[in-house]
């Protein structure tokens, strides 16, 4: 049987894992790998395998029939990617950004071409969530898609939590152990939990979602004592994707919030993701896994390959992997319309009648209040208050915390977290 000719674009963490998986494969030869330094070290073995760096020379070879592109960005690797389509080729793709910013492009090219796009390893690294998604809960009307789905900021918090480490140092280690990049800001800042919850609310509610439009929120404001705080009042601090049904609109968002902690998203630790699914036939279907990691992604990359070499065989086989997402995109419910308990860490004057003027905001904007601590005056002057509210709505919160940065005891409203239910 001839082997199927396969071009990948990108040789990093992941890309040097598919080559050692495809390695002994007798299903594929690997023809082309498209690097940005040729004359870069490579922990793979290349001896067989063309390596340029010039990628467009990989998605115009006629002979290739598969472009892997686990590059990552979106230029020029989003060029390429609809040449490669346009040239009739077949695509396994491991890039978030670019299937949140552009699948319905992407898509919609791929769908007129008679070619497959898979994506299996843009969301979750080696646990199977879009293949779930797509086919194994097909009988289902997703309601809730909801988890931890970023290793490197699920780590960081669980070193905070666990060794009382501030953020700083809890993310230097994640860098020493590489588990985040040298810049940090797609993790940390919640550009990735972004990009992949978009994905998933598109799958899971058959309407694509503009990324742009999420609300996102990362975790650098978190400190250690909001860490121990949460344990206090019985959570723990995650960064979740939740993407859900509203009334007319999908609340979708991306940001830290406090968990239960008998709840079994507050148990996942490390660089592990956990994801929820909730539909109306199946229940909740929970998913866990490593989200991330050399092996576990390159893991999910050769598997959409092999499924895709199956497929190869049959004829017009290309439109039963067409992602089931009409054109257009959903409104998105405003994040000041959703409901939730807020946890609040205010800065303030150490003087008599701040909390009652806390109060007063609060109530005057139907905010009721269920915990509330002080903790004591810092080395910097200002007394650190810490509210838990009951469940309110967002833009009553927001109205009754401008009034409070207002007051003159007020130093700042140093964060706010959502509580997740």
């Amino acid at each position: 049987m001839a082997k199927i000719t396969v071009g990948i674009i990108g040789l990093g963490t992941v890309g040097t894992g598919v080559v050692k998986l495809l390695g002994n494969d007798p299903r594929f030869r690997v023809k082309w790998v498209a690097v940005r330094d040729k004359s870069k070290p490579r922990d793979a073995d290349l001896g067989a395998i063309r390596v340029t760096d010039r990628p467009e020379e990989v998605v115009n070879d006629p002979e290739t029939e598969i472009i892997i592109e686990v590059a990552g960005g979106v230029s020029p690797v989003y060029e390429l990617i609809k040449q490669a389509i346009a040239n009739g080729k077949h695509v396994v793709t491991a890039n978030k950004e670019m299937i949140a910013r552009h699948g319905s492009e992407i898509f919609d090219l791929a769908h007129r071409k008679n070619v497959t796009v898979l994506f299996e390893a843009a969301v979750g690294g080696g646990i199977p969530l879009i293949s779930t998604l797509q086919r194994g809960l097909q009988a289902n009307e997703i309601q809730s898609v909801a988890g931890i789905l970023n290793g490197t900021t699920n780590f960081i918090l669980t070193a905070m939590q666990e060794r009382g480490q501030s953020f700083g140092d809890a993310l230097a280690e994640a860098q020493q152990l590489g588990f985040a990049e040298a810049d940090p800001t797609n993790d940390v800042e919640g550009f990735d939990v972004a990009y992949k919850i978009t994905i998933l609310a598109s799958l899971a509610f058959g309407r694509f979602v503009e990324a742009g439009s999420v609300y996102r929120q990362g975790i650098t404001r978190i400190s250690a004592m909001d860490i121990s705080i949460a344990r206090e009042f019985g959570y723990r601090i995650k960064l979740i994707g939740l993407a859900r049904r509203g009334a007319g609109c999908l609340d979708v968002r991306a940001h830290p919030m406090l968990v239960p902690i008998h709840h079994l998203l507050a148990s996942v630790e490390g660089a592990n993701n956990a994801i929820f699914i909730s539909g109306s036939a199946v229940g909740e279907v929970m998913l866990v896994g490593p989200g991330a990691g050399q092996m576990p992604t390159a893991s999910a990359v050769v598997g959409d390959l092999i499924n895709l070499a199956s497929a190869l065989k049959l004829p017009d086989f290309a439109p039963y992997f067409h992602p089931a997402i009409e054109a257009g995109e959903t409104p998105l419910c405003p994040i000041e319309d959703a409901e939730s308990a807020f946890y609040i860490r205010l800065e303030t004057e150490d003087s008599p009648g701040v909390i009652g003027n806390i109060g007063h905001a609060l109530g005057e904007h139907q905010v009721s209040l269920h915990s509330l601590l002080q903790r004591g005056v810092t080395a910097q002057g200002p007394a650190t208050i810490i509210l838990l509210t009951h469940r309110t709505i967002g833009r009553n919160l927001l109205g009754a915390l401008n009034q409070i940065e207002a007051q003159a005891t007020t130093r700042r409203v140093a964060l706010v977290l959502r509580v997740f239910e």
